[in-house]
């Protein structure tokens, strides 16, 4: 019988049988598709191996600053704090929210152990955040200096934190001591229950003042929204916002030791404009400012400059009554000049205090807030209102006042309850609330923006599900995937059924989209039904119209042209063992370990171990005293490591895995594996002889880069996949893509220079696996060629 070539149909299809997809592909892992042939994804390393952040991270943004040596700065923010890294190091810029001082020993510790209750009243801290102590003395043992993260809140008094050692006795002290709070931290994963990070951070979307930063901890039993940063860059400054929460800002710093601020704050140090004085004189201690500015009794007015006579010293001030222009309550007797001009500022209500989401519309440089409070000049905390649009003065991201002179501005938006995200393309900017879709375009003043409905009754599954890539924005609705391109339209896909079965419904706002422009690629990243973490992934190949799928822990992505490759993070929150185990015990719990992936390998003092399970803060499935490390008993507070560290990594660099060393890479197992192929009308049996392989290697490092095809066949399309070895059935779909399978007869390695393999494989119908194993290997499939011989009806 002559060979039969199978040229197998491009993409996975997962919305019928593998017996209807003949020709095609149904299941795969870490493959892609190029010019219509599958091929093994490219391998990542971590960024910076030296380097770590703390923290569940959730987003990247790449920016390049003005100055001279032109540094290239990546903003990330995790459920804990708030970073920006340059050359490979992570600066913590997370903003402070209080600071406490001359605090009279308020340390309490328990002998033999790390523990240590702080107690501070009105703390209104989370656990998760941080405090840093400065000034203690010595108490039992503990010297409590430098910045510890807050474990426990067990009331707006007191908290906890673990020190680097043992106690060694019991009682208070510290002496006199300084506290300072960095901004409350949040839950790494969605959670609904009382314990770590409960109430607080991020709040409930679109309700006003429940945000991270916003509340202390809460003793009844709510779910936690997960924290979802947005941020943008305003000239090479950094905006940067948690949704429910309020707009902070950073300013370039070479050095990278300063703190964000809120932009409130700031903007209030910043000239906004320039006004008249409109009477003057010797020694006096008001001044009246008249040029229209509509500012009222009791707003922070900061004086920058004056020119002409008048000498007024820069500073705060407070108005006190509002004419035509206002007054304002001096420090100190001054000399003015009628007609001088000053340069002032103002803080306090002018930007808004929370937001869901804020971007940059860059094309006419407009910082947008998307839900916001309404500018209410004699109100400085107005209501919340999640359906709110609001921006600032073009140029100027100081200036929220809507005035004749600038264009800041709002509009309330009717369709939908509140509003979740948006994207900026060339001409626009899209925007979703939580039941349409709108388009806000510049049109210039007066009335600066014009928003139009793109389509009612649409849906996007999470605030980080929308992209844009060539031009065109897709998104991951709650049912169904979408394009916009000047008309929304639903996304064809292939694998929809699959996707949405298998999505854990409880953590969706942890899915998150990226762009690998490369590969012409969308990429989303998604928690399984079994996973409380994203550890899958979907990808549309928007060039060929094709879809593939596969299994990795990824929670940001960023595709930017200032690096070299795509960018991606993957994350863990640092723990600790909330009780006591033994040597033997095969689960543990800690303090909390919901944001770590299903199945991994933890260190705990100097012993590894392996979990198998995941269940609420308990690791499950213990395999202990692997890696030639023993077994012991571990106390309670003890920290819980993690394999691989919190980082960024650089995808499509090298063809392996190496997260956790450049020098010692651990290989990435794919596959991919065809549907069924019917042997001739499929009512009789074929027995394949020979394969003629079509794989290529290029750009393999190894010295003999090999591929495993296993030939998987079945009598009918409700059987199974098995074939006969000495006798005896043998199930074939347990071959794994982790390990070269025991019996050869039906797996045969294909290797470079591979002409022809022979086999002894039976059956009506038949699938096909290819995968690899090996350290350096890249491979591509072609077109197959098998020998296939007619073997009777039975």
């Amino acid at each position: 019988m002559p060979v039969v070539k199978i040229p197998f149909k491009p993409g996975v299809n997962k919305e019928i049988t593998s017996y209807a997809v003949e020709g095609g592909f149904f299941n795969c892992d870490k493959i892609r598709f190029r010019s219509g042939f599958a091929e093994k994804i490219g391998g990542w390393i971590n960024y910076s191996y030296n380097n770590t952040f703390v923290g569940v991270g959730r987003t990247l943004l790449n920016w390049v600053s003005y100055n001279p040596n032109g540094y290239n700065c990546l903003a990330l923010g995790t459920n804990q704090k708030y970073y920006v890294e340059y050359s490979g190091i992570y600066n913590d810029i997370t903003p402070i929210r209080t600071t406490f001082t001359g605090l009279t020993n308020p340390f309490a510790t328990v002998s033999g152990s790390p523990l240590v209750t702080v107690t501070i009243a009105g703390h209104s801290t989370s656990a998760g955040s941080f405090v840093t102590f400065s000034g203690a003395t010595a108490v039992n043992g503990l010297t409590l200096n430098g910045q510890y993260e807050v474990i426990t809140t067990p009331d707006g008094s007191t908290f906890t934190i673990i020190a680097s050692a043992n106690a060694s006795g019991t009682g208070t002290g510290g002496g006199t001591v300084t506290a300072v709070f960095t901004i409350n931290a949040g839950s790494g994963v969605v959670a609904s229950a009382l314990g770590w990070g409960n109430g607080g951070w991020g709040g409930q979307v679109g309700v006003a003042n429940t945000g991270w930063g916003m509340s202390g901890p809460t003793s009844s039993s709510t779910s936690i929204p997960l924290q979802i940063w947005s941020q943008c860059n305003f000239n090479q400054d950094l905006i940067f916002s948690p949704s429910g929460g309020p707009l902070y800002y950073w300013a370039f710093d070479s050095t990278f030791a300063s703190q964000g601020v809120t932009l409130n704050a700031y903007a209030g140090t910043q000239a906004k404009g320039t006004a008249i004085v409109s009477t003057g004189g010797v020694g006096v201690s008001t001044i009246v400012v008249d040029n229209n500015y509509y500012i009222t009794s009791g707003a922070t007015i900061s004086f920058v400059s004056g020119s002409g006579g008048s000498s007024i010293p820069a500073g705060t001030y407070v108005t006190t009554a509002y004419t035509n222009g206002f007054t304002v309550t001096l420090s100190g007797n001054v000399t003015l000049s009628a007609g001088d001009i000053v340069s002032f500022s103002y803080a306090g209500y002018s930007v808004p205090n929370a937001t869901n989401k804020v971007i940059a519309f860059s094309t006419y440089q407009f910082i947008i807030a998307l839900g916001a409070n309404p500018y209410n000049p004699f109100n400085f905390n107005t209501t919340f209102s999640p359906m709110l649009v609001r921006w600032s003065d073009q140029a100027n991201a100081y200036e929220w006042v809507p005035q004749l002179q600038n264009q800041a501005g709002s509009q309330i938006l009717s369709n939908g309850s509140y509003l979740i995200t948006a994207v900026a393309t060339r001409q626009e900017v899209v925007i979703w609330s939580n039941s349409a879709m709108y388009s806000m375009q510049y049109i210039g003043p007066p009335y600066v923006f014009s928003f139009s409905l793109l389509m009612d009754s649409v849906s996007i599954i999470s605030p980080n599900a929308a992209i844009t890539a060539n031009n065109t924005v897709y998104f991951m609705g709650i049912d169904r995937f979408y394009m916009y391109n000047g008309t929304v339209q639903p996304l064809p896909c292939t694998l929809k059924r699959y996707i949405y079965s298998n999505l854990n419904t409880n953590q969706l706002n942890q899915i998150v989209s990226g762009y690998n422009e490369g590969f012409n690629e969308v990429w989303w990243m998604y928690p399984s039904k079994t996973s409380n973490v994203n550890d899958s992934y979907v990808i549309y190949n928007y060039l060929d119209n094709l879809w593939y799928y596969g299994s990795l822990n990824r929670t940001a992505w960023l595709n930017s042209q200032l690096r070299p490759y795509p960018m991606a993070m993957f994350s863990a929150q640092l723990s600790y063992l909330s009780v006591a185990i033994g040597s033997a015990d095969t689960s543990l719990t800690l303090i909390n370990g919901s944001s770590y992936p299903s199945t991994g390998l933890i260190t705990i003092d100097s012993e590894q171990m392996t979990y198998s399970g995941v269940s609420g803060n308990s690791l499950t499935g213990l395999t202990r005293g692997v890696n030639g490390t023993t077994a012991a008993t571990h106390a309670a507070y003890a920290k819980v490591t993690y394999s691989v560290p919190n980082q960024v990594i650089y995808h499509e660099n090298g063809l392996d895995d190496g997260t956790i060393s450049l020098t010692s890479p651990s290989p990435i197992a794919s596959y991919i594996e065809s549907a069924d192929i019917s042997i001739g009308d499929g009512h009789k049996f074929g027995f394949v002889t020979r394969a003629l392989p079509d794989i290529t290697f290029t750009n393999s490092t190894a010295t003999n880069p090999t591929v495993y095809m296993t030939l998987e066949p079945r009598q009918n399309s409700g059987s199974a996949y098995t074939t006969t070895v000495g006798g005896n059935a043998i199930d074939v779909m347990a071959v794994t893509n982790t390990a070269l399978p025991a019996a050869p007869t039906y797996t045969f390695p294909v290797e470079q220079y591979t002409g022809q393999v022979y086999t002894r494989v039976r059956g009506r119908q038949i699938a096909m696996k290819f995968y690899s194993v090996d350290l350096g290997v890249q491979w591509q499939i072609g077109a197959m060629r098998f020998d296939i011989k007619p073997d009777g009806r039975r």
